[in-house]
């Protein structure tokens, strides 16, 4: 965008593809989804409440995806991962890979892992990598002749109709096997709370078919909170980490604004934010420095428009472009340094005037992630945490600089495997760490 135009216009097929900054101006406009064949018709598209098109189903799930009171499942599991992270031998990376999943899935349905090897985990992550995969674009000659869904398996080259049959399966397990956990529970009275059995408990329909309607409702949006956020949250832990091993004078500054706040006794909790304006700031920079995704989620025009000139068909793909928009130097004066203090007003407080990059890196307009708020609360609980207790930096007999790690080309970018030494501040730390985990179990 920088080089040609803050507006590209691509075209694969007859599909009009546009790459843009931002369109929260007209976000009824561009409140839909594309239809890509192989996941919408060949997979159960239902389920994936993010692909969805704006129509009465949308906006049906949207209004069941609420921010419930789940605080205090989101303080048990950060005080279960804290000890994890200290243990010598221990590879922070495998801690953190249990975390998102364990506190989605305890959250949409009150089911507890304990267990890197958790049947739950496994079952989310292969779905979610199947997922990932054949929704990348351009993937499947078939997102861009439609036609070619109908052609039978046995036909040359139908490969992708075989891969979607596997795939669907592994979907139908990774949405059916933790909600009819939580319907058993419910049964025998024994479900924990979670926002599949406060949903279930609150169905009110007048005929079995409308009852089907609802429950299938409340599974396809428990799954987003199961597998929605996996990723990125993984991604978005694994950055602050890194970030936290190259810049040892901006974890130092955090660490003596929690130790004013919160002081030695107890761990951070969400009631502080309010009062730690730098440690605010230190997450809204993780996101900024390194978004979990360069571009978001495509959206689909439902009507013609025209943009800054520009005529955008009706039915274009439209691909905002995450990382121009977080790394314009216009906003963020020096974009690649790391730099907190940018979010800042001179007298130290939280400077709402400059653009919060979680308001790009979780969607734009009507189709912002609905889970926003929960991603951004567990960021902060976890971050604030570690950095109340622990000392982060880059292992003095590591070979190579912090400055040689490169980040993945994937779908959600991730540092590539670094060295950290992670050691409890002090005696005091670590024995709040060992008696706080015990108090969750």
């Amino acid at each position: 965008s920088k080089s040609y135009s803050e507006i590209l216009n691509i075209n694969i097929c007859r599909a009009n593809i546009v790459i843009l900054r931002v369109f929260d101006r007209r976000s009824a406009i561009y409140s839909s989804r594309p239809q890509f064949p192989m996941v919408c018709d060949l997979m159960r598209r239902s389920f994936l409440f993010s692909t969805m098109p704006y129509n009465e189903d949308w906006y049906r799930r949207r209004r069941l995806f609420r921010a419930s009171e789940f605080q205090p499942r989101q303080r048990a599991y950060v005080r279960r991962l804290l000890p994890q992270l200290i243990q010598p031998e221990g590879d922070f990376s495998q801690a953190l890979r249990l975390f998102p999943g364990g506190i989605a899935i305890t959250l949409a349905y009150g089911i507890d892992v304990k267990s890197e090897n958790d049947p739950y985990i496994n079952i989310s992550e292969r779905a979610i990598s199947l997922l990932n995969h054949a929704s990348a674009p351009g993937k499947y000659t078939v997102d861009a002749i439609p036609w070619l869904k109908y052609v039978p398996d046995w036909f040359p080259g139908a490969h992708f109709k075989r891969d979607a049959k596997q795939w669907k399966k592994a979907a139908l397990q990774f949405i059916e096997a933790p909600f009819q956990a939580t319907k058993r529970d419910l049964e025998e009275g024994i479900a924990p709370l979670s926002y599949s059995a406060i949903c279930l408990e609150s169905i009110n329909a007048s005929t079995e078919e409308e009852r089907q309607v609802q429950e299938e409702d409340v599974k396809d949006i428990a799954v987003i909170f199961f597998g929605g956020g996996t990723d990125t949250t993984m991604a978005v832990f694994l950055t602050f980490m890194f970030a936290m091993t190259c810049h040892l004078l901006v974890q130092l500054r955090a660490q003596e604004e929690l130790d004013r706040v919160v002081g030695p006794d107890r761990l951070p909790d969400f009631l502080d934010a309010p009062s730690l304006p730098y440690m605010n700031a230190l997450i809204r920079e993780v996101m900024r420095w390194r978004p979990t995704s360069p571009v978001a989620i495509p959206h689909g025009t439902s009507e013609d428009d025209i943009c800054d000139g520009y005529f955008i068909p009706k039915g274009s793909v439209v691909i905002p472009n995450v990382w121009a928009i977080l790394q314009d130097p216009e906003t963020y004066p020096n974009p690649t340094h790391f730099d907190p203090e940018r979010f800042l007003t001179p007298s130290g407080a939280l400077n709402n005037e400059i653009m919060n990059p979680a308001d790009a890196i979780f969607g734009f307009g009507r189709r912002a992630c609905p889970g926003a708020h929960m991603a951004q609360s567990t960021l902060y609980i976890v971050a604030a945490s570690i950095l109340h207790t622990m000392s982060i930096s880059w292992p003095s007999d590591a070979k190579g600089e912090a400055s040689d790690v490169k980040y993945t080309d994937n779908l959600f970018p991730t540092p590539e495997p670094f060295p950290c030494a992670i050691k409890p501040r002090s005696k005091q730390a670590e024995e709040l760490i060992k008696n706080e985990a015990l108090s969750t179990y």
